[in-house]
């Protein structure tokens, strides 16, 4: 089943130009990744440091097969290190509705 996926994270003061030109790099990577469908970096209109990753993916399998992936490249803890807080990950089936 088609999942979305949420990851959001409060980013250190100062941080938010190095996530933007790191997902620039990185999502060219994510989105010709198997199961990929999307991925969307937004920024929190009341506060930017305040951000969402909005993510696609064919199959939960498949997106943690990704994340397994972003782990051993280094991705996952280079995110880690730019937020006061998180990041957060939920997953959603997606319905028909």
């Amino acid at each position: 089943m088609t999942v979305s996926v949420l990851l959001e994270g409060v980013l250190k003061e100062g941080e938010l130009d190095n996530l933007i030109e790191i997902c620039k790099d990185a999502y060219k990577i994510t989105r010709a990744h198997e199961g990929c469908h999307g991925i969307n970096l937004t920024l929190n209109v009341e506060n930017n440091n305040n951000f969402v990753m909005t993510e696609t993916w064919e199959s939960k399998d498949h997106y943690e097969k990704y994340v397994a992936f972003r782990t051993e490249d280094g991705t996952v803890e280079l995110l880690g290190s730019l937020c006061d807080e998180g990041p957060s990950i939920r997953i959603f089936d997606i319905t028909e509705a």
